[in-house]
């Protein structure tokens, strides 16, 4: 307890100097990334105060109407029955990102009932009672000699998780700085490769099943390529 509250602290501070220094020239925040912050500032206090408080993420409902009759299934699998891993192209999502220069490939799919499950981190994002959340990570090379800085549109971007082949889950902003749904003046260093992530909550049941990831992005939607959980 006495580890978390001090994280929870920790991040109650950071929070509050973001938010009073909002209108600063040190650093540039928009009226949703308020949003979010007092969200998880509230869900901070209530826990460090030990009420029984869940914060509930913006998750919009599964996209129903989505069909999935024109996708080609791409999986591969061994004799077994196991799927093999392949190379594919992700310049699509780069271009779509606006991302010059960077190299995008499949790193992990993690699911769990928080992410990042890492006692450093200064955010976590956790499920809802009964929900688990399924964070889709990614390797962001930048092969250039120069630091690349990106920020998202100011439109934003969409992402829907594919589940089981039935229903299309919608992602949702988190305040990692990694997540593409909220990368402001992100730095991927020369020759680097960082991770970036894009988050969703399904119901146990589905998350636990699930074997294939592929995401859908995009207003009109275009998949990725599928690959193993």
């Amino acid at each position: 307890m006495k580890k978390y509250l001090t994280r929870s602290m920790a991040a109650m501070s950071a929070m509050c100097v973001l938010l009073m220094t909002g209108c600063s020239k040190g650093i540039d925040i928009n009226n949703e990334q308020n949003e979010i912050i007092a969200n998880y500032a509230a869900r901070l206090v209530v826990k460090a105060a030990k009420v029984d408080y869940t914060y509930i993420p913006d998750i919009k409902e599964p996209d129903a109407d989505i069909s999935n009759d024109d996708i080609i299934d791409e999986t591969q699998t061994d004799a077994d029955g196991n799927i093999i891993a392949a190379e594919h192209d992700y310049s699509p999502l780069s271009d779509y990102l606006g991302l010059d220069g960077v190299e995008i490939t499949y790193k992990d799919c993690i699911v769990g009932d928080e992410y990042p499950n890492d006692d450093s981190s200064l955010f976590v994002v956790e499920a809802e009672p009964g929900k688990k959340l399924v964070a889709v990570e990614y390797s962001l090379t930048n092969n250039t000699d120069s630091d690349i800085v990106y920020s998202i549109p100011q439109d934003g971007l969409v992402f829907r998780l594919k589940v089981n082949g039935s229903k299309n889950v919608m992602s949702f902003k988190t305040l990692l700085l990694n997540d593409f749904s909220n990368m402001k003046n992100y730095t991927i260093g020369a020759g680097q490769t960082n991770t970036a992530v894009i988050v969703f909550q399904l119901d146990s049941e589905d998350a636990d099943s699930l074997s294939t990831v592929e995401v859908r992005y995009g207003a009109g939607g275009s998949y990725l390529p599928k690959e193993p959980k």
